[in-house]
């Protein structure tokens, strides 16, 4: 690419990199998608060597440059200090028939330089129409507009409807869903093809239930691949509160066996395509999740749920529920045999001809609703679809500033860069 044509890739949004009293700046998106925050980047605006790229971020997001700093509260970035705060996607056009929009998720953790190229987060995925819409991305007409995602993490593509009011007009905000105060505009999302995401198939054992460490556990692999457990197989209610949870420090230790092993039962890999080891399994901030699962109340029964659910990172409990996770623990319920499918109360029942079947999953923050469209014939499970609504948000946007770049990062921006 010619310097005239990059500076044109990186100036058509009204946006660009810039330097301003000698300091790089990059410009940011902060947003909120359903009950995660994150940064929201074009992708023309970083540079392409990863090792840069990943610096950049990490300067961005205030997670350690290298190793692990225990106890950062990324006080020095945009980050939160929690998993659900730690997401940055970057996005760009799509050159594919069946999207408009691609995007890369770079899954951080508070106090790692590691980053996660391997997993899609369904809740941030929805402030991703917003973005390319509102920089120019895309051209959103007046009404309800759908929006292809194709996330490059996973391969899968995403369906987003959303609401476009008349120019000069504020989006609609009335969309509430559970963990997430208030009224917000509103996206719906469907995962077109989600079954295995990471593994290639819905039960990716061969089994609706296996035995690790001495329970049975159901893998699931839809959207992102998930250790369910009975939560009395644990001790447990899953009434109790993620803090609760996570202060068990047996329980935790316990609960990080359990994952380890299914996750080597799923044949989970890495980036590169070699298998996960059991050390990088347990340190893992992303695949497997798992979740402890038990019948719903009387009190949520009266709600509408279905099943009661505690979810994990794996590293740390949920303060609600992950879409993704919870897209696929609604898959686990409808599939014959499984945990999950033993304890759902009042689900619907996969048939021989294509229905949506909607499994309502009551968490610490309330209840997420999920909406899986399946079959089964001859013994064959089809799940082609899996929607669910999330509310979104711009929380702010501008030009982050990024001290101390290295060297090599200021030298790949003076090309894209403007002075200021």
């Amino acid at each position: 690419m010619s310097a005239d044509s990059a500076s044109k890739d990186v100036h058509f949004l009204g946006l660009a990199p810039r330097f301003l009293g000698g300091v790089l700046e990059v410009p940011v998106y902060h947003m909120r998608g359903g009950t995660s925050t994150g940064i929201v980047l074009y992708e023309k605006h970083l540079p392409a060597d990863l090792a840069l790229r990943e610096e950049l971020i990490r300067r961005v997001m205030g997670v350690p440059l290298d190793g692990e700093v225990a106890g950062n509260r990324q006080i020095t970035g945009l980050g939160r200090g929690i998993p659900q705060s730690c997401k940055v996607f970057i996005v760009d056009r799509s050159d594919r028939d069946d999207a408009e929009i691609d995007s890369t998720l770079a899954q951080l953790a508070p106090d790692k330089a590691a980053i996660d190229w391997s997993v899609n987060c369904g809740n941030m995925s929805a402030a991703l129409p917003v973005f390319a819409g509102e920089v120019g991305l895309l051209s959103l007409d007046p009404g309800t507009n759908r929006v292809r995602i194709h996330n490059t993490n996973t391969g899968v593509v995403a369906h987003a409807l959303v609401d476009v009011p008349e120019p000069g007009a504020a989006m609609t905000a009335e969309t509430e869903i559970p963990g997430v105060m208030g009224q917000w505009p509103g996206v719906q999302l469907a995962l077109l093809e989600p079954v295995g995401a990471k593994t290639g198939a819905l039960l990716p054992t061969g089994n609706p239930i296996d035995t690790v460490d001495g329970i049975e556990v159901s893998c699931v692999d839809l959207a992102v691949p998930i250790v369910i457990v009975r939560a009395s197989d644990l001790g447990k209610t899953a009434l109790e509160t993620p803090d609760a949870l996570d202060a068990d420090a047996a329980f935790k230790a316990r609960l990080q066996k359990i994952w380890v092993a299914g996750g080597q039962k799923m044949g989970l890999k890495n980036t590169d395509g070699s298998p996960m080891t059991e050390a990088q399994l347990a340190a893992s901030e992303t695949i497997p999740k798992i979740c402890i699962i038990a019948e719903p109340s009387d009190e949520e029964v009266g709600r509408g749920a279905n099943i009661r659910v505690r979810y994990f990172t794996p590293q740390a409990g949920h303060k609600s529920l992950a879409v993704t996770g919870g897209a696929c623990l609604a898959a686990g319920c409808l599939i014959p045999g499984t945990v999950a499918n033993t304890i759902v109360q009042g689900a619907s029942v996969l048939g021989p001809d294509e229905q949506d079947h909607v499994i309502r999953m009551a968490n610490p923050a309330g209840l997420l609703k999920a909406t899986i469209t399946g079959s089964t014939r001859d013994g064959e499970i089809s799940m082609p679809s899996a929607a669910y609504e999330r509310s979104t948000q711009i929380l702010l946007r501008g030009h982050t500033p990024i001290y101390n770049a290295s060297p090599a990062l200021l030298d790949a921006y003076k090309a894209l860069a403007v002075a200021a």
